[in-house]
């Protein structure tokens, strides 16, 4: 019989408080999540040890659904769990805590999935996972890196069930109400009611103007409290403070100024909290220290007995690098093995050992090098050692010096076999001296901390005293050079000859004798190291499944490659769910198999979506029935979800929701989305003139411009934001919107990435474009700008989507007028060196796109200084001066121009006076300047015209040179040449910068 709530909740107190947890109780005061109690936030903090286990109910307003929904609520119970430090093995524990619930890993599917934490208002981060069970996620996993805006040391392990969740699934229930809290008694019969009522009072009921009097009360108080050291008191009204933040943001009342500035009050409380109760704690002399306590982490004293380095070999040896992890995320996971592929040859080279070959495999829980035939020892190599200065090293008569005698001493050579060379302005000595050949064992195994230590992520983590950043903890390390071991230590963990095995057999201890029998034994276990193996089984096993039901797996290459790194032993599963949810919108039942879910969908011959999916499970194929029942259980309630939301959304017209806008934060300064919204569609008829528009295309931009972010307020797109367009497309049909602006919406949020399709339409194309670069301006122009490390607005790729859609459509703009328009209409003044660097900024993504284009560096740099700011005459003009480099006269062409402008580059302008030249080939000269402007127009900035006019100057530039002294004693006559130069110069400025180009 499944476990009841109740029994959830005693059977998870019994297993933590074996493990040494003070079993706390819920906080009573309101709070978001477990986090928020005092017994996670502050008891984090310090050095101190600190296990604790506790129930939480979770109270978070805005989720509130008046019990309607099946699996949503305003109120949930979380279960809390603090590990401090970190004991070694938290993963471990976790699942067997999960099988005292009676879920055995063996049985089921649970997988460790990357989900990183923050919370700004609680200064708080971490990295780590979410935890699912066949498809569901029960479990937050998180490695606290910083909490109340202070680094944690020691870092703690914070886990957070999602206890319905569990025992939803434990129960087989489709709905949170369903399920029995005793015998006999359900959850619904215990908080239906509260439910409702609490949704009718966040919703409805809640007094806005009392419940902001109420706030500024508390935040007083906080401040008393904190200021006469009752630093737990003033916790507790932060926590006050936050929830009724929650009740007048979900009453609506909360606008986007209002918003930054309750952040920012409630995240300084947060801190000066934490900050206090660390300082009270260092008071008191963190008395737990000293407490001898099952909370400290027992060292093993056999694991830590380190190996001594082995003797060398004389003939070479297969060599095995196994770096185990706790598992990874899938981008890092490709990232570091492409390090180790340039690294791991690199060291070797550097440290003058041979090899045949070198492999580098890796699943989520194990990186692994393979070196083949690793010589025993280093080649032996020459090299030239600088010594003293040859004056010092000998002496007049040419005998050698004490210098020289203690520099050739220091080398076991001779002075005699010193030699002399120049070395710029001096002669110095040499030593030829035969670098020492080392062997193997000794410097491979000084060098694996290193080479492990250099391996770099975008996100890395702490998890030990040891102080090391990785992107998930290091547990175990195998390093085998043929059969003996290479101690070394990193991290806190030393090398053995012991790996593990996959994660839901209980990731048994296996000995490795060599690097062959590794091979052997993980094969045994079922492991494929090799990723590209995973994947071609991952493939073809899902399209034998989807044959069997006529149906094909459609080519979704991230999705793909995503699961092969999410799995060691992948193993299809063919799952089903109802024909009827098939009603939803495609894009909504794909978003959710493949987003949320990792499965891959089923398709019939034209594309049509089939009633079935697969996952890749990580196993066997022994229980494949629970796993297959759990992820269709999941996925049905997904889908019930989205039908809910659908039909939610489409009660009302897409116009409706703008309002709803108003309370989303676009950016402080900038206002709300709504807003933005508004700005964009004010921006439509202006930003369609300055591109020709056609009068008829106008209105359609205008209508989907005043309707493009609605979507944003809607249930489905606050669910899957991946959806937003997609569902305000659908939503402006449903709500007889015309065609063409249904399609407006969706598009102006193309192009989504790299890959993704551009808009086609007009209307499309003008508020696309229109919104992105209110986007760059206004940004901007608040200081907001992509760093080497962030981009939370995604400012790159919409620089680099306002390139492509202008490529694409062959639109030429002229982006200096455009960021002009579009500043008129920040509600924020826009400096003119904010344009400038919005410019630059768009013209550097143009840089970067054109890098894999056949131009050479050179050519795309002239014309850019020239002509980035019109994208379209760019590429023309790129193909044109490109042309016009690979002909015979090029070099000529150009050496005449660089005569011209290195001459005038470090003078300043001169006036033309053509009446004062005396010698004819000035004269020649300046005729010619004067045909060739009139030959070109300004407006026309075709390179292939510049140049074609340019040549006919060539021989009276050359004249000019040779006959005419530029540099004159007499300064009027001087200027006055140098003038016609800046001229000439002067004429290539609207169409390259040939100073830029290779020869100048």
């Amino acid at each position: 019989m499944a476990l009841t709530f109740q029994d959830v909740i005693m059977k998870l107190h019994t297993f933590w408080a074996a493990q040494g947890c003070v079993i706390w109780q819920p906080y009573n005061i309101q709070v978001g999540a477990g986090t928020n109690n005092p017994a996670t936030l502050l008891r984090v903090l310090g050095p101190e040890p600190w296990r604790v286990a506790y129930v939480e109910p979770s109270i978070r307003p805005d989720d509130g659904r008046y019990a309607e929904n099946p699996n949503r609520m305003q109120m949930f119970y979380q279960y809390q769990v603090i590990l401090k430090p970190e004991p070694g093995n938290p993963q471990e524990l976790y699942l067997k805590s999960l099988e005292a619930l009676g879920l055995n890993p063996r049985e089921q599917d649970i997988r460790f999935v990357e989900d990183n934490w923050e919370s700004p208002v609680l200064g708080a981060w971490g990295l780590g996972w979410e935890v699912w069970l066949n498809g569901q996620e029960i479990t937050q996993f998180t490695y606290f890196q910083q909490a109340g805006g202070l680094s944690l040391e020691p870092v703690s392990v914070e886990i957070t069930y999602g206890i319905e969740r569990i025992v939803l699934a434990l129960q087989g229930k489709d709905a949170v109400w369903d399920i029995e809290i005793t015998d006999g008694l359900t959850y619904g019969d215990v908080f239906k009611q509260g439910e409702i009522e609490h949704c009718r009072y966040y919703f409805e009921i809640a007094d806005v103007d009392g419940l902001r009097q109420v706030y500024n009360t508390y935040e007083r108080e906080y401040q008393r409290a904190l200021e006469a050291g009752a630093v737990l008191p003033a916790y507790d009204y932060v926590l006050k403070c936050s929830h009724l933040f929650n009740v007048l943001d979900t009453r609506g009342a909360i606008g986007v100024t209002e918003r930054a500035h309750y952040f920012r009050r409630m995240r300084e409380m947060t801190l000066h909290v934490a900050k206090a109760y660390r300082h009270q704690r260092e008071e008191l002399g963190f008395p737990w220290l000293s407490r001898q306590t099952s909370w400290l982490v027992k060292v093993d004293d056999e694991q830590r007995t380190f190996q001594t380095i082995p003797e060398p070999v004389q003939t070479p040896q297969h060599f095995l690098l196994e770096i185990g992890v706790e598992e990874l995320p899938p981008s890092d996971l490709s990232d570091v093995l492409s390090q180790l592929r340039t690294l791991v040859p690199e060291t070797l080279g550097n440290l003058r050992l041979n090899y045949d070959r070198v492999q580098v495999y890796g699943t989520p829980r194990r990186l692994v090098v393979m070196i083949e035939n690793l010589a025993p020892f280093q080649t032996q190599e020459m090299v030239e050692v600088k010594g003293p200065p040859a004056d010092r090293a000998f002496d007049a008569e040419g005998n050698p010096t004490k210098a020289a005698e203690g520099f050739a001493k220091k080398y076991g050579i001779t002075p005699a076999e010193l030699t002399r060379r120049q070395v710029g302005d001096g002669e110095y000595v040499f030593a030829n001296v035969a670098l020492e050949s080392q062997p193997t064992t000794e410097v491979w195994t000084v060098a694996l901390p290193e080479l492990v230590g250099s391996l770099r992520f975008v996100k890395s983590m702490r998890w030990n005293d040891s102080g090391v950043s990785f992107s998930r903890p290091i547990r175990w390390f195998v390093a085998l050079y043929g059969d003996q071991v290479l101690p070394f230590t990193y991290a806190d963990v030393y090398s053995d000859r012991i790996t593990r095995g996959i994660r839901p057999y209980g990731s048994q201890p296996i000995e490795v004798q060599n690097p062959t029998d590794y091979v052997t034994k993980l094969a045994q276990e079922g492991i494929l190291l090799d990723p590209i193996e995973r994947r071609e089984k991952i493939w073809v096993d899902a399209n034998a499944l989807a044959a069997t039901v006529n149906g094909y797996i459609a080519e979704d290459e991230g999705l793909l490659n995503e699961v092969t790194n999410l799995v060691e032993r992948p193993t299809a599963i063919l799952g089903s769910f109802d024909e009827a949810y098939l009603e939803l919108p495609r894009e909504v039942l794909v978003t959710v198999m493949r987003k949320h879910q990792r499965y891959f969908a089923v398709e019939d011959k034209q594309g049509n979506l089939l009633p079935y999916f697969v996952v890749i499970h990580n196993g066997d194929d022994q229980y494949v029935e629970n796993v297959r029942r759990g992820n269709e259980h999941v996925l049905i309630a997904r889908y019930a979800d989205a039908k809910f939301f659908y039909e939610s959304d489409r009660s009302q017209p897409l116009e409706a929701y703008l309002p709803r806008l108003d309370t989303l934060t676009f950016e402080e300064h900038l206002g709300s989305m709504l807003a933005k919204n508004n700005r964009v569609r004010d921006l439509i008829r202006p930003f369609a003139e300055l591109l020709n528009a056609a009068d008829d295309i106008i209105p359609i931009a205008e209508r989907a411009a005043a309707l493009a972010k609605a979507d944003l307020a809607t249930q489905m797109v606050i669910e899957f934001t991946s959806l937003q367009g997609v569902m305000g497309r659908i939503y402006a049909l449903h709500s007889g919107e015309q065609p063409e602006v249904a399609d407006a919406i969706l598009q102006h949020w193309l192009p989504r990435s790299a890959d993704d399709a551009l808009p086609a339409g007009a209307a499309g194309v003008i508020l696309a474009l229109a919104d992105r670069l209110d986007s760059l301006v206004g940004l901007f122009a608040v200081g907001i700008m992509p760093t080497a490390s962030a981009d939370p607005f995604a400012l790159r790729r919409a620089a680099l989507g306002v390139i492509q859609i202008l490529l694409d459509q062959n639109l030429e703009l002229d982006l200096r007028e455009a960021i002009d328009l579009v500043a008129h209409y920040q509600p924020v003044s826009v400096s003119n060196e904010s344009k400038r660097a919005v410019l630059e900024f768009i013209i550097g993504r143009f840089r970067v796109y054109l890098e894999d284009s056949i131009y050479p560096h050179d050519v795309i740099e002239a014309v850019l200084a020239a002509q980035g700011h019109n994208p379209v005459r760019s590429i023309a003009g790129l193909a044109e001066l490109y042309k016009w480099t690979q002909q015979e006269n090029w070099e000529a062409i150009l050496d005449s121009y660089a005569r011209c402008a290195r001459i005038v580059r470090e003078q300043p302008d001169y006036e033309l006076h053509p009446d004062k030249f005396t010698e004819n080939a000035e004269k020649e000269l300046f005729e010619a300047y004067m045909r060739a402007k009139q030959n070109l127009h300004p407006l026309m900035n075709n390179v292939d015209r510049f140049l074609a006019v340019f040549t006919t100057l060539v021989p009276y530039i050359t004249g000019f040179f040779e006959e005419v002294m530029v540099m004159a004693e007499d300064q009027a006559v001087r200027q006055n040449r140098l003038s016609l130069l800046q001229h000439i110069v002067a004429l290539a400025r609207n169409y390259a910068d040939l100073s830029k180009l290779q020869g100048f």
